[in-house]
């Protein structure tokens, strides 16, 4: 039997505007093991949110999304199966708590009506305390009268975890669960999603802008530009052994705790318009290395071992 919990086979995500059609995820594919965090980083625009709100069902009407085959547990996602699944084997932390909160109902209220939607078998109450002391926010029994605007930013954050493992999810997927908030609060709420995962097992996709955080927290990363995979690989093997332009510009984006008087090299450029993205490589117009081919044909996928991959013609040309 595969530990393969969700797989996502050539996943394709589209929204209408009025200036046209956006392009937002492309054939992208991506699996997540049983246990394991697998960490998608990449610029604002990449498609990270996109793809896992696809997998959500959670796009809206003015999205099309379409996909070869997307499975969890070996079932296949259909739109009345990820309904019934959605907050009770896969939840999702959103990026603003603020925004994800009903500012007019307490936070008691938000967290019962999900186990009372999946008819939970025991004491809701006791359930809901329970979490909200779980995750620091207490005296729960005090708290849970409270509404969202009573509570602070890591406060809210932390609601928003407790709502997300409430039901004792298999995959928990984070999406930049740190934003806005300040490094010591950063640092509670990473632990805080560490010891929750570590204690029960589940599987969790982080995604972030945070190199820093995937180093520490994620098994596998994806790299994700212009709503394309451009690199995938263990953490080991992408920051030791970085191999697509756009991975390497990335690393050397980040200041380096041993060598802080080093100097950081920005990657020049912007990223490329969905709503007429390039007929080749995405990165082609910021990338130093690109040939002529990379203007009009995508690459292929290059495996360098079992687990690292990437799509660049350099690497083809060798």
């Amino acid at each position: 039997m595969s530990d393969e919990i969700l797989k996502v086979e050539n996943l394709s995500t589209t929204f209408k505007t009025s200036a046209g059609e956006v392009k937002a995820v492309e054939k992208v594919s991506f699996s997540v093991r049983r246990g394991e965090v697998l960490g998608i980083v990449g610029e604002s625009g990449s498609g990270k949110t996109a793809a896992m709100l696809s997998v959500m069902g959670l796009t809206g009407e003015n999205c099309n999304v379409k996909a070869d085959s997307m499975t969890f547990m070996g079932e296949n996602l259909t739109p009345g199966k990820i309904k019934n699944l959605r907050g009770d084997k896969i939840s999702m932390i959103f990026q603003d708590p603020m925004t994800s909160l009903n500012p007019v109902l307490s936070a008691g209220w938000q967290l019962k009506e999900i186990l009372k939607q999946h008819k939970w078998r025991g004491n809701i109450h006791e359930r809901v305390t329970e979490m909200m002391t779980r995750v620091g926010i207490v005296p729960a029994e005090e708290r849970i009268r409270h509404y969202p605007h009573e509570f602070s930013g890591g406060q809210r954050q932390r609601l928003m975890i407790a709502m997300s493992v409430l039901c004792g999810p298999e995959l928990l997927i984070a999406d930049e669960p740190t934003t806005a908030l300040d490094v010591t609060v950063q640092a509670q709420i990473l632990g805080l999603l560490r010891e929750i995962r570590e204690a029960s097992g589940m599987s969790m996709i982080l995604i972030t802008h945070d190199l820093g955080i995937i180093a520490g927290e994620a098994d596998r990363v994806i790299v994700m530009y212009g709503g394309h995979i451009m690199e995938e690989g263990t953490v080991r093997e992408i920051f030791k052994s970085p191999s697509h332009p756009y991975t390497v510009g990335l690393l050397r984006s980040v200041p380096k705790p041993d060598k802080p008087r080093e100097r950081l090299i920005p990657i020049e450029g912007q990223p490329p318009d969905l709503l007429n993205p390039p007929k080749g490589c995405p990165f082609v117009k910021r990338c130093a290395e690109a040939m002529k081919i990379c203007l009009h044909n995508k690459p292929e996928e290059l495996s360098l071992s079992d687990t690292h991959k990437y799509s660049c013609w350099k690497g083809m040309k060798k």
